[in-house]
Order: structure tokens, then sequence, then C-alpha cells
């Protein structure tokens, strides 16, 4: 599908499940080869890499990061046409930055597509303090990781104007005057809250000389990038187990070794015991290990626990002069960090390719001592 299109309009759920449907089966089966089968599951496949999936990203999440793209350039953009015409249909929001996101066009309209997104792209804005003119001072996130009005709520209830901006508050001189005004007298637990608001301030830095801006917090540079606001949507979408992805990723070994390692990281290599529950028929010899001839082969008995693989393992740790202790899992023997390699870049380099490459030439004798 077009990145402008991502990029315009809102896809309908059974579109994107649509799209990922061929994702897939390309993933899994590639072109003219046949049905396969599905070794890890499309949730996982999705996740970025550095949470152990393969950076696919769900194309809903993909296309709610495009859009958000148009809600960075609205206020930034103020003198183009587009700008202007969006303006003029919809008009501003309360907060003098965006268009209204309340549209009740029909839902043909791209920019109600638009401002869908903008409850979660506001979660990752914050605006900079210059002038004061264009930040509220209750509602905007300017000071603190919530707005004054979340970090108050009692001063916040008896203000009389919620939307009043910095500088109708703020003096001019410093030190500051603040210039608030409040419904009645403040009770004995507001004044408190007042008191500890004061205090935060103290160490307020304000810059009359330039306008206020809106900066994304998910960057270093504060601007807005397709690709930050996709990968917070994505670790926002669930929690996500530990993984050894430097181990994996940074490894410096062919693609499809890595490729291969992940499915082996996951336990979704195709050895014996998840064929049989897979496809029986394709099963060879239930119940044994083509290396040893004595137990079931699963991934941890044929990458770590096997005689002789262990035998592998025991002979790289001599070579190393460490004394080894298998652990429960190959996933877990990924994720271990032997310091007795060397804590710098080529020792941790060298562990990585050896222990691929254990785990890579295990694999090959099998297949080769059954097909």
């Amino acid at each position: 599908m077009p990145c402008y299109f991502l990029s315009l309009f809102k896809i309908p759920a059974s579109v994107a499940a649509k799209i990922e449907r061929l994702q897939r089966d390309f993933l899994w089966s590639g072109v003219g080869e046949g049905k396969r089968d599905h070794l890890v599951s499309w949730d996982v496949v999705c996740k970025p890499k550095a949470n152990g999936g393969l950076g696919f990203g769900k194309i809903a999440l993909r296309n709610v990061a495009l859009l958000g793209k148009w809600l960075w350039r609205y206020p930034r953009e103020g003198s183009t046409l587009w700008h202007k015409v969006i303006l003029s249909i919809y008009g501003s929001h309360s907060n003098g930055w965006d268009a209204n996101t309340i549209v009740r066009w029909s839902h043909r309209c791209p920019w109600k597509a638009i401002a869908q997104v903008f409850q979660e792209f506001s979660k990752f804005t914050r605006f900079v303090v210059g002038d004061g003119e264009r930040i509220r001072f209750w509602e905007d996130l300017w000071w603190g990781d919530q707005p004054l009005g979340s970090q108050y709520p009692r001063l916040f209830r008896v203000v009389t104007d919620k939307n009043i901006p910095i500088s109708s508050i703020l003096g001019s001189t410093h030190p500051f005057s603040w210039n608030f005004n409040f419904r009645r007298n403040l009770s004995d637990p507001e004044i408190e809250e007042f008191e500890c608001l004061m205090r935060s301030l103290d160490c307020l830095h304000v810059s009359f000389s330039i306008p206020d801006a809106r900066s994304w917090s998910l960057s270093s540079s504060g601007l807005f990038t397709v690709k930050s606001f996709f990968l917070a949507l994505s670790h926002c979408s669930g929690s996500h187990p530990v993984f050894p992805t430097k181990c994996v990723w940074k490894s410096q070994v062919p693609f499809k070794v890595k490729s291969f390692v992940w499915l082996v990281a996951y336990k979704k290599e195709n050895t014996n015991d998840l064929l049989q529950l897979r496809r029986p028929y394709k099963a060879l010899s239930p119940d044994i290990c083509k290396l040893c001839m004595r137990n079931g082969e699963s991934v941890d008995h044929l990458f770590l626990h096997c005689p002789l693989t262990m035998g592998l393992w025991h002979r790289l740790f001599q070579l190393a002069k460490m004394d080894w202790v298998p652990p429960r899992s190959i996933s877990d023997m990924l994720s271990i960090n032997y310091n007795d390699f060397g804590l710098s870049e080529r020792g941790i380099v060298l562990w990585q390719a050896a222990c691929i490459a254990l785990i890579w030439v295990v694999w090959r004798e099998r297949n080769a001592r059954i097909f």
C-alpha cells in the first residue's frame, strides 16, 4: 500500500487484517512455494527487534504514526494553503496550536481520521516556554511530567480561567510576580498546594524575546519523527518478555543465521517435538534425537542438553578456560554474558559468533543425519 495513502486516511480494521495476512503468508511461504507453517505468532513478529520481534510493525500502528505527522506539521506551517483550508473548515482547538479535533463530518473526510490520532499524539508533545503567549498555564504540558492542572488539582478546581495563558499570569520582571485569579479564598490544603507550586516554579527561566514552541519528547532534537512515534505506539501495545536481542541481532553472522537463531531463542524451530504437534505425518522418528539416539528431540535438548552438544559446549568453555554449568534453556544460554571472553567489543563479538556458530553447526549436523 502506498505510504501516501497510509498518511492521509485511517485504514479500516478489515483492510489492515487483509494486508497483514498477505505479509504473514509472504514471510513464511515466500512466492510460489506453497503453504508453510507460520512458526511464530504475528504479534511477536510485529514487535520491534529490541523486544524480540522482527520489526515488521502492525499496519494499524504504522498508519497512526504517519497520520501524526500532519498534527505535528499543522502549527508549524501556519502560512501554507493547506493549513488555512483546514482552519477555515474546522476551526481552532482550544489550545491555540491545533485544528479542532471534534470533527463531525463524513468518515471519508481525511482530517477526521487525523484528528482521531490527537489523543495518542498529545501524550508525547511538550511545550517550551518563550513569551508565554500561546501556552496554557494549567492545561498544557510545559512544567514537570504532567500538566499543572493534574499536578495541583485542588488549585485547578478553584481558578477562574482554566485556559489562561502563562503570559497572563506571569509578571514581566524577575523575580516573577504571579497574578493568579481564584474564585474564592483558598483553604488550608489549597494553600499548602499553592506553596508547593510556588517552590516548584522558583527555578523557572523564561525568554520573553522568543515565541513559545512545541517539542517532541521522543527525540533528542525535539523534532517529530514517524519512526519514534511508531516505536512508542508499539511499546505501548503490550508488555515484552526478556529476549536475547544483542546476541541475536548484533552478532556478526549472516542474516539467515540470525533469523535461524531468532527461531531457536523462541523454541520455534522445526524440531521433532514441534513437528509431532504441527504435522504428525511429517515427524521422522517420534521421541528420538538423531545425535544421541536416546532422548526426545526438542530445542533445548538438541542445542543444549544432548550429550553430543553438551560436549561441544564444554570444549568451547575449556578453550576460554572457564567452568560451565548448563542453564535450563537455550534462550537463557543466549542471554548470559560470560565475562571471561572479555568485556571489550572484540570479546563480546567473539562470544556471540562462537555461540551462534555452535548452534548452527549442531543444526546442520542434525539435518545431515536425517536427510
